[in-house]
């Protein structure tokens, strides 16, 4: 498949990303945080800087930008560092998310924390039974941000 054919799709995908941000982010925040609380406030200010980042990659982008990032739509494999054990997932929008499937809403726990995670990139996954060291070991935006 041509390359050029495959970032297009992509570029394309992260901008109706955007769109729905700016259309639709008060209703996705009234779904799925329907308390004015602290969580809210903490995902609202999380979008936020999704959409500073996503704009940012398609200001200059290419395919290296393009994958440096865990996005809406990426696959991540993850190294855990207490065991070394690998895992590979793909961060999608909540009514996606599909644990069978290693699909992961952006906005589970997990999802959250490694969202605009780099490659090679050691991250503190926070949990409240327990703290996971991973290390991102690839990146890969597999155009499957759609929401």
């Amino acid at each position: 498949m041509n390359r050029s054919f495959m970032l297009e799709g992509s570029r394309k995908q992260l901008i109706n990303q955007l769109v729905y941000f700016d259309e639709e982010k008060i209703a996705f925040l009234n779904t799925y945080f329907p308390a004015q609380d602290l969580k809210r406030s903490i995902v609202e200010g999380m979008i936020t800087t999704y959409i500073t980042a996503v704009e940012a990659i398609l200001e200059n982008f290419n395919y290296d930008i393009l994958h440096s990032r865990a996005l809406i739509g990426s696959k991540l494999s993850v190294r855990y560092m207490e065991d070394q054990s690998t895992e590979t997932f793909t961060i999608v929008f909540p009514h996606l998310a599909d644990p069978d499937q290693n699909k992961i809403s952006f906005i589970s726990p997990m999802g959250y924390q490694l969202l605009l995670s780099q490659a090679n990139e050691i991250c503190k996954l926070e949990y409240p039974s327990s703290v996971e060291r991973v290390e991102v070991l690839k990146i890969q935006f597999i155009n499957c941000g759609e929401y």
